[in-house]
């Protein structure tokens, strides 16, 4: 799983928006699904950003920590 995350961490910026998740993952994680879980409170919210009013931004470290114990 380590170096899953290690690959991950390589190809994602340290910082991007939210809605381009999906193409970055290729849609192995769903932007529209992490939204729902955000909503619910089940991603922890240092994994997020906002700019602006609109635009959510997604940190990658804390939102891969969270997204690999998903999958353990």
């Amino acid at each position: 799983m380590e170096n899953l995350k290690k690959q991950l961490a390589d190809h994602l910026p340290p910082v991007f928006a939210g809605t381009s998740l999906d193409s970055l993952t290729g849609d192995a994680v769903r932007w529209r699904t992490v939204q729902n879980l955000k909503s619910l409170k089940k991603i922890p919210e240092d994994c997020f950003k906002r700019q602006g009013t609109r635009k959510m931004l997604i940190i990658r470290d804390p939102f891969l920590d969270w997204w690999m114990q998903q999958l353990d």
